[in-house]
């Protein structure tokens, strides 16, 4: 079994995912990369093996419970664990609810909530079996809060919210550290989908998120930050 701690995450080849993983990279953990985009994630798999860690990517859905058991399953035989999950991968559609389409719904339901099942389902027992681990969700405000445009979105990161808050409590006895992190506005590609334009200079970072992911994983083993909100400080 390797000796560092093995990290996935999912959504890595831009934005938060990305950040996330050259974060953990930097604090000398294995890295595994999970992504739809082959080449923009073999981009962040080179950034990564900057830091002489352990990587490996795989392209393809989340939201696919064949290839994220394969995938998950190559990982276990040869690293023999996973410490931290990262269930980072996301999308959103913006409309109206009246202009809206049944296809609309079920795409961001297979991403932002099958994929967390999906990935989540396929780690676990490991975890459990070692009675170690951490599974950290990116949520969004949007699954607490409401707004014009969001019926879809907001539906499905509520449903990440109750995911997790139940996960928390079952997986608690086991010593697996369960964790929810909902970012408002960030400088993603993300707002290239929506008419929502925020001021680009006040808003969060990536970088911002992953300093957060990080710093729950860092916690002592006995503490759990199990839900955090993270705002721009001064969005105005």
């Amino acid at each position: 079994m390797y000796s560092s701690e093995l990290v996935i995450v999912t959504g890595a080849s831009r934005g938060i995912g990305r950040a996330i993983a050259n974060k953990f990279a930097s604090e000398h953990k294995d890295v595994m990369l999970f992504g739809r985009d082959e080449e923009a994630l073999e981009t962040v798999y080179h950034e990564v093996r900057r830091f002489k860690v352990e990587s490996e990517f795989f392209a393809g859905d989340v939201a696919d419970e064949e290839f994220v058991n394969r995938s998950v399953k190559q990982i276990l035989d040869k690293y023999g664990k996973v410490d931290h999950l990262i269930n980072n991968a996301g999308m959103g559609i913006f409309k109206r609810f009246v202009d809206s389409e049944l296809k609309d719904f079920k795409q961001q339901i297979d991403t932002n909530l099958y994929g967390i099942y999906n990935f989540t389902k396929a780690v676990v027992n490991s975890m459990i079996s070692k009675r170690s681990g951490s599974i950290i969700n990116i949520s969004s405000l949007a699954g607490k809060n409401s707004f014009v445009t969001g019926t879809m979105y907001s539906a499905a990161k509520h449903a990440v919210m109750g995911f997790t808050k139940s996960l928390m409590l079952e997986l608690r006895e086991y010593n697996i550290r369960v964790a929810v992190v909902c970012p408002g506005s960030v400088d993603t590609e993300f707002f290239n989908t929506t008419d929502i334009k925020p001021k680009l200079e006040k808003i969060l970072k990536p970088s911002d998120i992953a300093e957060i992911v990080s710093s729950i994983v860092k916690l002592p083993p006995n503490a759990l930050m199990s839900e955090v909100d993270v705002r721009p400080t001064n969005p105005n």
